[in-house]
């Protein structure tokens, strides 16, 4: 259970730097007509990825508490 929760954990870390990189190369894009519709929705994805990592941190925190 723990690992595939650290599994989980590692990948949706992964996923926000990949989000973040990509919002990084979207501000290139500023011209377009529909970049502010893709910034919002780039920063809605980011932000729900950030809750889901702080909810899995303590996840395992409990775990590891309860474990002892």
């Amino acid at each position: 259970m723990m690992n595939f929760l650290e599994q989980r954990l590692a990948a949706k870390k992964q996923n926000l730097k990949n989000q973040q990189e990509y919002f990084t190369i979207d501000l290139k894009n500023i011209e377009q007509s529909n970049y502010e519709d893709n910034a919002i929705n780039a920063l809605l994805c980011m932000k729900k990825l950030k809750t889901e990592i702080a909810e899995l941190e303590l996840v395992l925190q409990l775990k590891s508490i309860s474990d002892t």
